[in-house]
């Protein structure tokens, strides 16, 4: 599978999707707007109404004359012909804006649902879908939607009335007439469900590949850096533009569709007017017609078709709709979450945090990241992990806050099954640290207190004990500075005191830190030492460390390799026991000693 291919694989969407469930699914979200929805309909049959009275007073301002050969007595008939047209206008205008307005608003709706639910899946999930498929889902799936219910899907129905009345319309002022103008119409809905057919596959390879240019495009901005410090621009390129080209081949066949089916159109449409032509020659010749009649038809059959004409754009529109639909559906149906079982309890930590017997693989049929693991995390204790890389180590954190449950084996709080509390609260038990540090746009102040109730001093003190203060200080607008996307105006060691600000302003019972002082300076390294070491003593503390010199002071260290806990002591201990942990102390100091 090549590298554009696999961006848009998973994305697929049914070849024949049930668009009856689709569109009753989507229905739902007018339910809340039915007055609006009703409104509509009034507006619809008036605007319906509207729609063949110019025809019809044509008829009779053209008969009657025609046989008194003078206008005179038009008057009336002119300003009912302009307050037809008026009437109509506001119409259109009261409909439109309607429309615009209940769509936006169910697509508010659908908008805040997607967003919450992405927010409640599981991690596995995000690892497993790129952050700019989902971003499609959000904005541009959603919109799509928004146009089919501003275009297409009431409109359609708009247009279902208008014709009824103007077939109405037909019958009621001469049968004959209305049988040649509706004669052709097997024709056209032949041509418009071969168009169908050949369209809809077309609309939705287009919006599958269209989300694959999404998410390689996100992809290669995020990592811009290492594209080009490695000079991948031209691969980039590459990979971007053979995306490019499969969306245009895709599109093509869509133009393809569009370039048949309007001449198919145009050309029934001719033969329409041709036929009522030739019909009411020989009527008016025999006198069973008269010249307003058969303008009015005309003026009437161009009407008709001008919905159908339109057809073919509502369908592109609804194709996309569907198409998206079919996507948004499917991440709403995604119950990849980490489930809280029915009444769950409340959280309390007073003795102890233990793993029993833990195993655990990201794929179910994968490798075991972490084989039968045993450990206690005492209340007040500072337990570190250490290994190689891929040992385990990072996973450990992961347990504990339940972004992912255990393949085997069980974690536990004060002896209760970690999956029968409650999830917040469980998650509210620990501060965590990152060595990458998200930080969001917004203020200093924004980032630390994360929505939080705003304490002064308590925030004063957590400037303090994080260290923040100094820096804080030096900024012109204090807690107040915008740090920009991601933190970029912040450095990398600033990033990490904002994040032990906001781990201590959140006051947790455990600290987890999973190398938070890998890529900082020694400066920064030596202030967060300094913080670590100040909080160790009052909170417990599970420590992932790469530098085997900041952890000699812990309670227990726990050595991990290829997923299995094989040592467990202090520092002097384990170094005494000459196993792995002492071959990794001699390993980093001999690579100090040569640096």
């Amino acid at each position: 599978m090549s590298e554009q291919e696999a961006f848009f694989q998973p994305d697929a969407v049914d070849a024949h999707p049930l668009r009856q469930a689709l569109l009753w699914r989507l229905a739902g979200y007018l339910k809340p707007y039915w007055p609006a929805l009703l409104a509509l309909l009034l507006l619809m049959s008036l605007g319906a109404f509207l729609e063949v009275m110019p025809s019809q007073l044509t008829l009779v301002m053209i008969n009657r004359f025609m046989a008194q050969g003078s206008l005179q007595g038009a008057t009336r008939l002119v300003a009912a012909f302009i307050a037809v047209l008026a009437g109509g206008f506001i119409v259109s205008f009261l409909r439109y804006y309607l429309l615009a307005w209940v769509g936006q608003k169910a697509m508010v709706d659908l908008r805040v649902q997607l967003f919450t639910h992405l927010m409640g899946r599981s991690t596995h999930f995000f690892h497993r879908n790129p952050v700019g498929r989902l971003m499609t889902r959000v904005t541009s799936d959603v919109q799509n939607l928004n146009e089919m219910f501003a275009s297409g899907f009431v409109a359609i129905v708009g247009d279902a009335m208008s014709l009824l009345a103007i077939v109405g319309w037909m019958f009621w002022t001469n049968a004959g007439m209305a049988l040649v103008a509706l004669g052709i119409l097997p024709l056209l809905l032949v041509a418009t469900e071969v168009f169908r057919r050949r369209a809809g596959e077309a609309f939705r390879e287009t919006q599958r590949r269209y989300a694959a240019i999404n998410a390689y495009l996100q992809e290669q901005i995020s990592g811009i850096g290492l594209v080009q410090v490695n000079a991948q621009e031209a691969r980039s390129e590459r990979g971007f533009r053979a995306l490019n080209e499969d969306y245009l081949e895709a599109f093509l066949r869509t133009i393809f569709a569009y370039a048949v089916f309007f001449p198919v159109v145009e050309f029934i449409t001719s033969g329409t007017l041709a036929a009522l032509i030739f019909y009411a020659g020989f009527k008016l010749k025999a006198g069973a017609i008269t010249w307003g009649l058969l303008l009015a038809f005309i003026q009437q059959s161009g009407r008709f078709f001008r919905p159908i004409r339109e057809l073919a754009e509502r369908y592109n529109v609804m194709q996309t709709a569907l198409a998206s639909s079919e996507r948004i559906f499917r991440l709403l149906d995604n119950r990849e979450e980490i489930p809280e079982a029915p009444g769950a309890k409340p959280v309390a930590f007073e003795r102890e945090i233990r793993l029993e017997d833990i195993t655990f693989a990201y794929d179910a049929d994968g490798r075991r990241v972490v084989r039968n693991l045993s450990g206690v995390i005492p209340k007040g204790r500072r337990i570190a992990v250490v290994g190689h890389t891929g040992a385990g180590k990072s996973t450990l954190i992961n347990l504990l806050m339940r972004f992912y449950d255990p393949l085997e084996g069980r974690l536990t709080v004060d002896g209760q099954d970690a999956r029968e509390l409650r999830l917040r609260d469980l998650r509210a038990l620990f501060g965590l640290v990152l060595q990458d540090v998200f930080v969001f746009s917004g203020t200093l102040r924004e980032n630390i207190l994360l929505d939080r109730p705003e304490d002064e001093t308590r925030l004063v003190s957590v400037l303090e004990q994080s260290q923040l203060k100094d820096l804080v200080a030096r900024l012109p607008q204090g807690l107040e500075t915008q740090v920009g996307e991601r933190g970029q105006k912040l450095s990398a060691g600033e990033r990490q005191l904002l994040a032990f600000a906001r781990m201590l302003y959140q006051e947790p019972e455990v600290l987890l830190l999973d190398e938070a002082t890998a890529n900082i300076d020694s400066e920064t390294e030596a202030k967060i030492q300094a913080v670590i070491e100040r909080v160790s003593h009052r909170l417990t503390t599970f420590t992932i460390a790469h530098r085997l010199s900041t952890i000699r002071d812990a309670d227990e260290i726990w050595v991990m390799d290829q997923g299995a806990l094989v040592e467990r002591g202090t520092h002097d201990g384990l170094i005494a026991q000459e196993g792995v942990y002492a071959k990794l102390v001699r390993l980093q100091f001999t690579e100090s000693e040569a640096a």
